[in-house]
């Protein structure tokens, strides 16, 4: 992805503004770099993405962490 979200920085973003539990929402998904951490995190998330070609790398690298 041309403009891929460091794990590091999201992981930092979604434990300093949301609890547990929480549900955060990424409207462009991209590969799922904020479902990824959400989820390591105990957060629920929602996100959308258009790209069919990226739905199906976010569903691949959710999958792994499952």
């Amino acid at each position: 992805h041309n403009a891929s979200f460091p794990e590091e920085l999201c992981d930092i973003l979604i434990k300093s503004f949301t609890n547990e539990g929480d549900i955060v929402y990424a409207p462009i998904m991209g590969t799922g770099t904020v479902a990824k951490m959400a989820h390591l995190n105990k957060r629920s998330y929602i996100g959308s993405e258009i790209s069919e070609e990226y739905c199906k790398v976010i569903n691949e690298r959710l999958s792994s962490i499952t």
